[in-house]
């Protein structure tokens, strides 16, 4: 690592990445880890690579999608606590940086709850901000498309350590591009904070109109969300599922693992295309933080629906 891009001093900085089974932190688990230190003017750049023992099937387009197995997984898997361990005391309390920080951010945060470890406070920085920062020109910043514009070898595609180090390529190919506006502040946060779980890129507003169907079946669950129905502009913190329908155009949204709606026709299928260009297809269940803004009851008193619209962060991997 001797090219001009690479930094010949300063602090180690750790590289790193997750494979998990799915897109939840509450339900699914990581799968693989691995960490890149990267020391500044050195011949030798230590690494880990571990893959994780599950006490579960791996869901076939995981397997489809990583390439990681049940069999490999009980052949050399080993057990999440140790692993994390390893991998605390390897990241030791330099500053960290992954493709998509937000997503593996979650997944730490979980890990490190359900094992009782204390909280990471390392600093932490994103790979893929940086991309959108050194490279805005680009239609889409996802890592296999950078590697293909900056003529990097892929290696195995979702396997963590191949998408480690193109993570440190496009990280420190990033400053200089002669791109250098104003890094937004999100980069600064500790890992510790996490974000929301990642959802896919959707063009358009991001708000979206749900329709709150069968209302007086879910009015309970609904109303211990977000209030009773005569509340109107309430503005709530909530967790939201979005589960993709097959075989039509729909898009449910859940609370409280009960169906309380649809995104709108128009919405729902943006949201079911932007799957599809970002090569999540296999998807059908997301998860993620969202506010619920200016809702509202619509004028059919018998069917007692809400209309309301719901802010969703927008990211991508």
């Amino acid at each position: 690592m001797r090219d001009l891009h690479y930094p010949q001093s300063g602090d180690p900085i750790v590289f790193f990445d997750f494979e998990t089974t799915g897109l939840c932190p509450k339900k699914d688990s990581i799968i693989e880890v691995a960490a890149v230190k990267y020391i500044p003017g050195s011949d030798s750049h230590p690494h880990i690579q571990h893959l994780i023992a599950l006490d579960r099937p791996v869901p076939k387009f995981i397997t489809k999608l990583t390439g990681i197995s049940d069999d490999m997984l009980q052949t050399h898997g080993r057990p999440m606590g140790d692993v994390l361990d390893e991998f605390i005391d390897f990241i030791g309390d330099h500053p960290v940086v992954s493709f998509n920080i937000n997503f593996d951010a979650r997944f730490l945060h979980a890990a490190v709850e359900r094992h009782g470890r204390r909280p990471v406070r390392n600093a932490a920085h994103c790979a893929l901000e940086r991309a959108r920062i050194g490279w805005p020109e680009l239609p889409t910043h996802k890592l296999a498309h950078m590697a293909k514009h900056l003529d990097l070898k892929v290696g195995t595609a979702h396997r963590a350590l191949d998408d480690t180090l193109l993570a440190l390529e496009v990280y420190f190919r990033s400053f200089h591009t002669g791109n250098k506006p104003e890094v937004p502040k999100r980069t600064a946060k500790t890992i510790e904070a996490g974000a929301p779980t990642i959802i896919p890129t959707i063009t358009g507003p991001r708000q979206f109109r749900i329709e709150v169907l069968g209302t007086r079946r879910y009015q309970e669950v609904f109303e211990s969300v977000c209030g009773p129905r005569t509340v109107k502009g309430a503005v709530l913190d909530i967790q939201v599922q979005l589960r993709v329908e097959k075989g039509s155009n729909a898009v449910r949204v859940l609370l409280h693992e009960d169906v309380v709606g649809n995104l709108a026709p128009r919405l729902a299928i943006d949201f079911r295309r932007a799957l599809v260009a970002g090569d999540l297809a296999e998807f059908t269940h997301f998860e993620c933080s969202a506010k619920i803004r200016g809702g509202r009851i619509t004028n059919d008193a018998a069917e007692g629906n809400y209309v309301m619209w719901l802010d969703i962060p927008q990211d991508d991997d």
